[in-house]
């Protein structure tokens, strides 16, 4: 028996035989159809459905957990029950048909040599074996031409049978199996060409029934069996579901807690899991998604913005693909003067570390005023600013970070560490910007000549010197102080390039790098030093800092300030109140320091500029 005959099936409701009764099913016309269609009925309308989801939401939560939980445990218990019986149903089924396929096989082996011989005493023996098993109903077997030869109900011996499942059993040239229905019960019918010849002439054709009754009693009573089970279950889960919903919503507090610390843009605590179920669960997956944004944002700090903002810009793509576009930047080049006979007086740790703390010096400054950097190849940095109108921006950039450089020079050299000089070239012009590299690794970035001029002015430059194109002096104007250089012949270049040094820029007006904090302090008015006040500091550098107070302070007032900073440690000074403003539900005021000493301002300068690692 192959497996598509096994498969094909015809359902039919006939008998076999004269005994069998036909019925037929009448059909209804179209119109009675859509009349009927015409008349279902519609959505719930809003008058019944405003109500009930008013109730929903004013159920205690407790219940709604309760009540999902039973539905889903009923549709998981139902659905089980679906899949079980239609299985199972599937395997009784298969065991019949293929009991079914050895018994007609046999009969069909015996009925061969009865057709050739005209002799029906083998036949008859046979049937008679095949029914002393239970489940057979009926065997026969019949000519070419439907007639019956040999029957276990010796009246039908001689009959023609002409029902829908006898033609189709006389027409199969396979095993075939139908449902059919032998004195008003199901049954099996097994039917099986007898073939001579290289099965290429038909001689007749082997039938046998067996009854599905067994197989539905069997069906029906794991249904019960499952069904009182599956009941057993339900009332169980009601009732655990109802005791443990009371608890579920302690965990909730603090897992709600967490998601406000983190709509805040705070990652740096995980949630407490005090469970092991599904709230657990919840905390456990909620805490995967701290862990992932913290990856995420690390992640961004081996890229530059311009590549974090291009994967923002293609993410609804499929795969990012190479090639760029022109655009118009200003690139911004540094480099560390001196650094390969630097290097040869330090270990490589202590050169990471000097390099981490200039680098970070110049990338926040970079940031801070609207570029990005697109790359560090060694002590170098290579920054871009895009679109015109940026370049002041750049060079304010490159005088800024001069200025922390020589105010951190200044900090080190007086506690005797080593300083680094460093040197900066800017020009601006139209390069390519886009993906770079393979298929398989690339690399957001800019290519053009206009950079490599940048390159080369950071070459020529000198240490603490801004060295920027005529493009640049003479897009900025009088937006900066420049002074005119002789030109110069740059590699790749026949010609001389007009360039200029940067002495100064408008905008740049701080000496010092202010660094980010949250700390409490302790102040007094000057004259009332036993009133201690609380305030919140918000940033820092050596010559003043930034308070968040609850009261007002004029301006002009004198304060005395003790704040306590790590590796400075505790800072006691003088301060004079320079501006005040309000913000929200806070008073921002800005101090300058007057007496604080050398000493602890360079202690304040290193911390400041102290990387994390």
């Amino acid at each position: 028996m192959s497996d598509d005959a096994a498969e094909n099936m015809n359902k039919t409701p006939d008998a076999v035989g004269p005994p069998a009764e036909e019925t037929q099913t009448a059909t209804e016309p179209a119109g009675a159809i859509a009349e009927t269609s015409s008349t279902m009925p519609g959505p719930l309308p809003r008058t019944v459905l405003s109500p009930l989801v008013k109730f929903i939401s004013s159920v205690k939560v407790r219940y709604k957990i309760a009540g999902t939980l039973i539905i889903v445990l009923s549709l998981t218990v139902i659905s089980l029950g679906i899949v079980t019986f239609a299985r199972q149903k599937e395997i009784l089924q298969h065991e019949m048909k293929a009991r079914a396929s050895i018994l007609v096989q046999q009969l069909a082996n015996v009925g061969k040599e009865a057709l050739l011989t005209k002799q029906e005493l083998p036949i008859v023996s046979t049937i008679t074996d095949i029914q002393k098993r239970e489940d057979v109903v009926y065997a026969m077997i019949t000519d070419d031409e439907g007639k019956v030869f040999s029957h276990s109900d010796f009246s039908l011996k001689g009959t023609v049978l002409s029902g829908p499942a006898d033609k189709a059993a006389l027409m199969a040239d396979a095993l075939l199996f139908q449902e059919t229905v032998f004195n008003k019960d199901t049954a099996l019918d097994a039917a099986i060409p007898i073939t001579l010849k290289a099965k290429t002439l038909k001689i007749g054709v082997a039938r046998i029934g067996l009854s599905q009754k067994a197989l539905s009693a069997s069906i029906n009573k794991q249904k019960m069996t499952y069904f009182f089970m599956a009941m057993g279950f339900v009332v169980a889960g009601l009732i655990v579901s109802f005791g443990l919903a009371r608890f579920l919503t302690k965990p909730l507090d603090s897992l709600a807690e967490g998601i406000r610390v983190v709509s805040r843009g705070d990652l740096r605590s995980l949630v407490t899991v005090t469970s092991n179920d599904e709230i657990g669960e919840v905390t456990n997956i909620f805490n995967q998604m701290i862990l992932s944004l913290r990856e995420k944002i690390h992640m961004q700090k081996y890229l530059s913005q311009s590549t974090v903002n291009s994967i923002k810009e293609n993410r609804d793509r499929s795969q990012l693909k190479l090639g760029g576009e022109r655009k118009y930047v200003t690139a911004l080049f540094s480099d560390v003067r001196g650094f390969t006979s630097l290097s040869e007086k330090m270990s490589p740790e202590e050169v990471v570390s000097l390099m981490n703390m200039y680098l970070n010096l110049q990338t926040t400054v970079i940031l801070s005023w609207g570029g990005s950097v697109d790359k560090f190849v060694g002590d170098e940095v290579m920054a871009i600013f895009e679109g015109r109108g940026n370049e002041i921006n750049a060079v304010r950039a490159a005088v800024e970070i001069q200025s922390y450089c020589k105010a951190l020079n200044e900090a080190r050299a007086a506690s005797g560490h080593k300083q680094v000089d460093i040197g900066i070239g800017l020009n601006s012009g139209d390069v390519v910007m886009g993906n770079m590299g393979s298929e398989d690794q690339m690399d957001y970035t800019v290519i053009g000549d206009n950079i490599n001029i940048a390159a080369r002015l950071c070459g020529i430059a000198q240490g603490g010197q801004v060295l920027v194109s005529k493009i640049i002096a003479d897009e900025i104007g009088n937006q900066a102080t420049c002074r005119a250089l002789p030109p110069v012949t740059v590699k790749g270049k026949d010609n001389p390039i007009e360039i200029s040094e940067v002495e100064s820029a408008t905008g740049c007006v701080r000496r010092h790098m202010r660094k980010k904090m949250d700390a409490k302090v302790a102040y007094s008015l000057e004259g009332f030093s036993d009133e201690s006040n609380a305030a919140v500091l918000i940033n820092i550098s050596p010559l003043g800092c930034l308070l968040a107070v609850a009261a007002p302070i004029a301006i002009g007032s004198k304060l005395s300030i003790s704040l306590t900073l790590p590796v400075v440690g505790t800072v006691n000074a003088r301060a004079a109140v320079r501006h005040a403003r309000k913000q929200d539900d806070a008073y921002h005021i800005a101090l300058c320091f007057e007496d604080m000493q050398q000493e602890t301002q360079s202690r304040i300068i290193q911390w400041i500029h102290r990387v994390n690692t």
